[in-house]
């Protein structure tokens, strides 16, 4: 049986949980920032955004046709739970950026690797997915990965973007397990 808590949990946060239908639209967000890193064509993004929009709106028929639609009680914790620390620290990792420090560690990663490692203090059912994201993230912006001189490789805008994306991208993959586990298929 499953904890009533994660249950309630699941039910107050059903659709920030449906992970796959965010997962396009991050995936789609990555290739924009591969774009502005000049790693692919521009001529990509357009195709990317129409096949990304067509896959959100077949896995939000996926999570209907699958568990129906959840009526939520209105709950502004729970329709904004993570978008003021997430701005916040965007924020902050954008003003550190507009410092220009060449630093052997990437400070940017550093702030939203700590953001993630906070937020599993505060929202259980994510924990796992935001320690291995906080976690990896650390180590990662701590390690001297530019050489003693620096830059840090994270520190670049697009680099340390991707870094962001790719969290937000294993916490909408446990997202789905969570909803999965817990509401059953």
């Amino acid at each position: 049986m499953t904890d009533s808590t994660q249950v309630r949990y699941v039910t107050e946060h059903f659709e920030m949980l449906q992970g796959l239908a965010m997962l396009p639209a991050i995936a789609w967000c990555g290739l924009a920032m591969s774009w502005a890193a000049g790693w692919v064509n521009g001529w990509t993004l357009l195709p990317g955004a129409l096949v990304a929009a067509l896959a959100v709106l077949a896995a939000v028929a996926h999570y209907r046709r699958t568990y129906g639609q959840v009526r939520q009680r209105y709950q502004h914790r729970a329709k904004h739970m993570l978008l003021w620390p997430v701005t916040g620290l965007l924020t902050v990792a954008a003003l550190v950026h507009a410092l220009d420090l060449a630093l052997p560690v990437s400070l940017e990663t550093l702030i939203l690797s700590v953001g993630a490692l906070a937020g599993a203090r505060f929202e259980r059912p994510l924990a796992p997915a935001l320690l291995l994201i906080g976690c990896a993230g650390t180590v990662l912006s701590l390690l001297p990965l530019g050489g003693p001189a620096g830059p840090h490789p994270l520190s670049v805008t697009e680099h340390w973007i991707i870094a962001f994306i790719t969290g937000t991208a294993v916490l909408a993959g446990w997202s789905h397990l969570l909803l999965r586990r817990t509401l059953g298929q």
